[in-house]
């Protein structure tokens, strides 16, 4: 590419820039000195005079912004505090009095006294307060809608952030399950083989439920249960004669909706942790209502009190914990109660 073309793309790219980001601030001030020449024609009789000393009033108002926005506030006011700042804004400001003067006064053919009907001193004072007025507040406007973008900035990252770890702790939901279900066909295709199969059908309907309904925030409840039955369906196909289960529902659990995923943990835990005793019963109770706003659900189930070996676990707890604090931040309660042949778990969720 040519030295030319480099060159003619670099302006365009500049011009976009420009066009892009500040042709707002170009219209600003466009308007600025509009409505201070409809403000001030009535003292002037001559046009040109009013368009000239506008003109510097803009430009010192202006330059007064842009120098203390891009050179003292970076430089001075985030290095060395605002009493340094305030110095140097309220020198700059003075200085921009100044040559206003100067500049206003030779366009004026030194007659700027004699308009303003005031001395050197009242009309640099007049200028500085312009300069200090425009510019402090132009500064805590510009300040105002920056702290507003951080914060939307802020906002948004958080909601990437949670909707980051609320993804991966739902993905966490599937091998979790899968792994347990997996090693319980496992066992089955060695006893009954019939059984295996029927338990991999009724695996392959949860696993597509979870793919294909459960990947929205909220699910109606409806399914929910429907999937939590299925999976009821599923284990006591594994567990047999051996498991005493009662599944209850009650109130209104009809239209509304919750987070998918956030009751199976606990049944799955009910069955990863039943006990296997063959003198009495074996037991899990779940049961769900509703009262008022709120869902409630109570999982039981009794456990070994010497088990053989330590099972591992803590995963879905752990993960269903944070996953109920991410999605019901204060609109949930938890308490779980583990004694020597049991283990308890009460679940409310607000549904409003």
């Amino acid at each position: 590419m040519s030295e030319y073309k480099v060159l003619r793309n670099k302006g365009q790219s500049i011009l976009g820039s420009f066009l892009e980001w500040k042709f707002h601030h170009f219209l600003f001030w466009v308007l600025y000195f509009i409505f201070w020449v409809r403000v001030y024609e009535s003292m002037y009789e001559n046009i040109i005079d009013l368009y000239w000393v506008t003109g510097f009033y803009t430009v010192s108002n202006a330059s007064i912004y842009y120098v203390s926005y891009y050179l003292l506030i970076p430089k001075i006011f985030k290095k060395n505090g605002i009493i340094l700042f305030l110095i140097a804004f309220i020198f700059l400001a003075f200085l921009n009095a100044n040559l206003m003067y100067l500049g206003i006064n030779l366009v004026l053919e030194n007659r700027l006294e004699e308009l303003f009907q005031s001395n050197f001193s009242q009309i640099i004072l007049i200028y500085s307060s312009s300069n200090l007025f425009t510019g402090a507040i132009l500064l805590g406007f510009k300040g105002f809608l920056d702290n507003r973008k951080l914060q939307r900035i802020n906002e948004l990252k958080e909601k990437e952030r949670i909707e980051t770890e609320l993804q991966f702790l739902k993905s966490q939901v599937n091998p979790h399950f899968l792994f347990n279900t997996i090693n319980s066909v496992y066992v089955l295709i060695r006893m009954d083989p019939e059984k295996a199969s029927e338990t991999l059908i009724k695996l392959s309907n949860l696993l597509r439920s979870q793919l294909y309904e459960f990947s929205v925030d909220r699910i109606d409840i409806q399914k929910e249960l429907e999937y939590l039955e299925n999976y009821v369906e599923l284990e006591k196909i594994r567990k047999g004669d051996r498991l005493d289960l009662k599944f209850e529902f009650e109130g209104d659990l009809e239209d509304f909706e919750i987070a998918p995923l956030v009751m199976i943990p606990f049944l799955e835990n009910c069955f990863k942790h039943l006990s296997t005793h063959t003198d009495k019963t074996n037991e899990i109770i779940f049961r769900i209502s509703r009262i008022g706003d709120e869902l409630k659900a109570y999982f039981y189930n009794t456990t070994d009190e010497n088990p053989k070996e330590k099972k591992e676990g803590g995963l879905g707890l752990n993960n269903i914990r944070r996953r109920l604090d991410l999605i019901y931040p204060e609109k949930h309660a938890l308490e779980i109660i583990e004694s020597v042949e049991t283990f308890e778990v009460w679940l409310t969720l607000k549904i409003n």
